[in-house]
């Protein structure tokens, strides 16, 4: 099964970039609790939110500026999330796709909806 959900923000590649996958810009957007991510592939990732817990993750492909893919590790093997970002008309555009098993992908789609609302927000300060 796979869902997909995008956006165009208004920044630039580069800076979208960065608000995408440094951890301190990714919390702000996607995992509240808090962000750790090892920008390499296979590095180590660890994501947090205060009512959910912490979830490990491994970075499965890093094109700069281009695309950052990650796999959730439980349960093992996890989803697949891909998110590639484009220059357009405005901004750039974020597109996440998420394939996988995904136990609900309502509640999936609907959770990216959000957060790349948040991120739209985000780079628009």
């Amino acid at each position: 099964m796979e869902i997909s959900e995008q956006i165009v923000v208004p920044a630039d590649a580069e800076r979208t970039w960065r608000l995408v996958t440094e951890p301190g810009n990714f919390q702000r957007w996607y995992a509240f609790g808090g962000a750790e991510i090892d920008l390499v592939p296979g590095g180590a990732m660890a994501l947090r939110w205060d009512e959910h817990g912490s979830f490990p993750a491994r970075v499965e492909a890093v094109t700069p500026g281009r695309r950052f893919a990650f796999r959730w590790l439980l349960p093992e093997p996890g989803d697949l999330v891909d998110i590639t970002i484009a220059p357009a008309e405005g901004g750039t555009l974020v597109r996440v796709t998420e394939s996988g098993t995904l136990d609900d992908a309502g509640t999936s789609a609907m959770a990216w909806r959000n957060s790349l609302s948040l991120l739209r927000e985000l780079a628009s300060s």
